[in-house]
């Protein structure tokens, strides 16, 4: 998971949404939940999907909220989660700032019996405690050479917070798959997840290998590298894939080298 910057509502989506208030036939201010829950997702549907689609996928960086994954502006593509449930407020349900563009995380993918989902077609309407627009807590998730996504007890969180966290990745979002009463992994999510961080992994420890023997392995040697990743996450640039991972990694290790140089 990576830190994400919330940009402003595009103009279009705030007149959309004004309108579907002010229309009396949609009687959105005698909508109750959760028992009007099916009417109030009607009026979303009014919403300019397209439009808030776009704007997600440019604030987001072509990424998956949760999983960083590749996504599109098209339908086919991303979902429009709500990051506070539809059926739970009624004054977020048509708010901008409460959406986020997620993968389909698997659900599209053959027998969704037989398969793990994850992000949002694992969650349904659960409650998140994590919040990828918050930087302090994004700033806390790590990452084991075997793919696995953690949340990191180091960062000054506190331990709870830190807990309920690590239960929102392995229990409610599922990015770390399937695992048995042990908490060891026993099956990847169908999209392939833990398989994809820990190739990104590889990649860059054997970057790491390469560079030492190059002697070119230095904290400011790899500043020069996290500095063009973090490019990726300005305006509105594509970013790789798992992005986060590489930029943990590379971090991790810089942190490493300047105490070892010290």
């Amino acid at each position: 998971m990576i830190y994400i910057r919330k940009r402003r509502t595009p103009d279009e989506v705030k007149k959309k949404v004004e309108e579907i208030k002010r229309t009396p036939d949609n009687g959105y201010d005698e909508l109750e939940l959760p028992e009007n829950t099916k009417q109030l997702r009607n009026l979303f549907e009014q919403m300019p999907k397209d439009q808030i689609r776009s704007a997600l996928f440019e604030e987001q960086h072509g990424l998956c909220a949760y999983c960083m994954k590749r996504i599109t502006s098209s339908s086919q593509k991303m979902k429009i989660e709500h990051y506070e449930a539809l059926s739970e407020n009624k004054e977020l349900a048509l708010d901008y700032q409460n959406y986020l563009g997620v993968c389909y995380g698997g659900e599209k993918d053959g027998d969704n019996k037989s398969h793990v989902l994850c992000c949002d077609a694992e969650r349904k309407d659960r409650k998140l405690t994590i919040n990828p627009w918050n930087k302090r807590q994004m700033e806390a998730i790590g990452y084991y050479r075997s793919g696995e996504i953690f949340v990191r007890q180091d960062e000054g969180l506190d331990p709870e917070l830190v807990e309920k966290m690590q239960k929102d990745i392995d229990n409610v979002l599922h990015l770390n798959g399937e695992k048995d009463s042990d908490g060891r992994i026993i099956r990847d999510t169908a999209t392939q997840l833990i398989a994809g961080r820990r190739s990104i992994c590889d990649s860059v420890h054997s970057q790491f290998e390469r560079w030492d023997k190059k002697h070119q392995l230095t904290p400011e040697f790899l500043q020069d590298k996290i500095l063009k990743l973090e490019k990726q996450l300005e305006e509105n640039n594509i970013a790789d894939e798992y992005i986060g991972v590489r930029l943990y990694l590379y971090k991790r290790k810089q942190k490493k080298l300047r105490k070892h140089f010290s």
